[in-house]
């Protein structure tokens, strides 16, 4: 069957991450939810909402809170509109002036400019000294007074809340500050940090027994990952850099060391939880700004194929339909971790021109030195040799530095350091890349056509091969293969040997449709799943999804 692409069907399909948690992994709101705000009517995507609270919200007065007003009434409303929560307390910005006033060191940094580049003067770069002892005292004490409260709510209430965040630093994130401290004085170390971290999350823990204490990870060592694996029964983890974008800085190292966490803890018999959010700067940088769904779309299957359980969204954004097929299909996968119990899989073709591997692009034809993530002619060089099949680089010196860098950058980077280099899945692999199919870049303005892969006959390359995870259960399995109908050339689909074979003509619709097949799911024991090229013009694939046929909605 071929049929033209619509909006997807919403199965969302999310585990339970703890006996206190509900069913809301998938797309959340950011910024700082408030009943009003965004609504499961304003968007269908919408699956939670965080609640970020201001220390100074919270306790106006020393020892005196206001949970209910911020907290209690903002779940009743969340609960009401069948959206699950998760709580975040904020020390900065929103440190309570008081605190200051009882003799709080107040600490100013260098720092010139936000993620959005909007310059900041001096008070917004003020932050309060984490170590002095009546700051501990009073952030220690409010955590407790936070956990009592929540421990103390109804129960329907209670189980609406998916996790909490630590926020020990300005805004969660794992630094304490937001630039350096213009007096020396103020500065703490890392290994003195992340020890201050450590007690923090002992305190979240006791605080809110049965509930995930979500922690950041980009400031992890390993000293915080063994705690990790010592304390929780649940590993929860901000991942940034899985969810701003795509062609972030050294994200497949990221991804590596992540995966090695997940391997432990399933050694361990330990669940993962991630989250990340998509911030403002989405309407800020070029990358992002000339077609927002389809860079909302690309990065939230480059979120999906990190792994990521929520993804936050800012309100806006939800609310703008065109890019709901970025939520929806997020929501498809959020949570399904195993193989055995996941209803689909999925491939999404892409290439990434990785200028990091020096195996593939050697210095002597494109320039450049081992380690050297600086040169911009090597990215050029690169680019330059892909050029015919798409690839740019519209503002190469953002490619050269680490991830917030790259989030800035005005235009499209299709090379980049330490990128993932192949295509975006789970539980669905592409057997050899590229050995039979060539990678295309900005195909066209549709969601699907900022990556490609295509066959090239003319050059010998017209078969591309898929292996399904073997752990994957069913008895029937739907195969839904996403194509550009453009010229009037034929493929197929089918398995090794042609024991099932698709044959599907083209009609030169110029439109992105999708082609299906049933078949036995013991036909892909052991074998391939194949596409090839038939006849006349190549064609161009953006997805191949398989689905248990007795839970269907795959590109319906």
């Amino acid at each position: 069957m071929t049929r033209m692409i619509s909006r997807a069907v919403i199965l969302a399909v999310a585990m339970a991450v703890s006996t206190e948690a509900g069913n809301g992994l998938g797309i959340s709101s950011w910024a700082g939810w408030r009943p009003g705000r965004i609504s499961k009517a304003e968007c269908p995507e919408l699956r939670s909402v965080p609640l970020i609270l201001g220390w100074d919200d919270l306790e106006p007065i020393p020892g005196e809170y206001a949970f209910d007003e911020y907290v209690g009434n903002r779940i009743r409303a969340a609960v009401d509109d069948g959206l699950c929560v998760t709580l975040m307390i904020w020390v900065r910005p929103g440190t309570p002036d008081w605190l200051f006033e009882k003799g709080v060191p107040r600490v100013y940094t260098d720092r010139k400019v936000n993620p959005l580049g909007q310059k900041m003067d001096r008070e917004n770069n003020l932050h309060p000294y984490y170590f002095h002892p009546i700051y501990q005292q009073h952030f220690f004490k409010l955590i407790e007074a936070f956990g009592s409260y929540v421990s103390g709510l109804p129960k329907e209430l209670r189980e609406s809340i998916l996790f909490v965040q630590s926020a020990e630093g300005s805004t969660g994130d794992g630094q304490p500050y937001k630039g350096n401290p213009l007096e020396a004085q103020y500065e703490i170390s890392p290994a003195d940090w992340n020890a201050f971290r450590r007690e923090t999350w002992q305190r979240y823990q006791k605080a809110f027994p049965g509930l995930p204490i979500v922690v950041n990870s980009d400031a992890n060592g390993d000293e915080e990952i063994e705690w990790m694996f010592k304390h929780m029964d649940v590993i929860a983890l901000k991942q940034g850099m899985f969810s701003h974008g795509y062609h972030v800085s050294d994200n497949s190292s990221r991804l590596e060391t992540f995966r090695k966490i997940v391997a432990e803890a399933q050694k361990r018999g330990i669940p993962v939880l991630t989250r990340g959010e998509m911030d403002a700067e989405m309407y800020v940088y070029g990358w992002s700004t000339e077609n927002v769904p389809q860079a909302l779309y690309w990065s939230g299957l480059f979120a999906t194929h990190c792994r990521l359980d929520q993804w936050n969204i800012p309100c806006d954004a939800l609310q703008i339909e065109a890019n709901w097929p970025a939520f929806s299909f997020f929501n498809r996968y959020a949570g399904l971790h195993d193989p055995s119990d996941s209803s689909r899989a999925f491939c999404a073709l892409r290439e990434g021109l990785d200028a990091s591997d020096f195996n593939r692009f050697p210095a002597s034809e494109f320039g450049g030195s081992e380690g050297d993530k600086k040169d911009v002619e090597r990215y050029l060089n690169i680019a330059k040799a892909y050029g015919f099949y798409g690839a740019r680089m519209d503002d190469p010196e953002k490619a050269t530095g680490g991830g917030m860098i790259n989030r800035k950058r005005m235009g499209y980077n299709d090379v980049g350091w330490d990128i993932l280099p192949g295509n975006y899945c789970r539980f669905l692999q592409q057997i050899d890349p590229g050995s039979g199919d060539v990678g295309l870049w900005h195909v066209d303005d549709s969601i699907y056509g900022r990556f490609a892969r295509s066959f090239e006959h003319s050059a010998g390359k017209m078969q591309m091969r898929f292996q399904l995870d073997p752990a994957f259960r069913a008895d029937e399995v739907e195969i839904h293969i996403i194509y550009l109908d453009r010229g009037t050339g034929s493929w197929s689909v089918g398995i090794s040997g042609n024991t099932v074979k698709k044959i599907i003509q083209k009609t030169d619709s110029g439109k992105w449709v999708a082609a299906t097949i049933k078949m036995p799911r013991d036909a892909l024991l052991n074998t391939d799943l194949l596409l090839n090229y038939e006849g006349g013009e190549d064609t161009v694939f953006h997805m191949v999804e398989i689905e248990n046929a007795k839970f269907p909605g795959s590109g319906s």
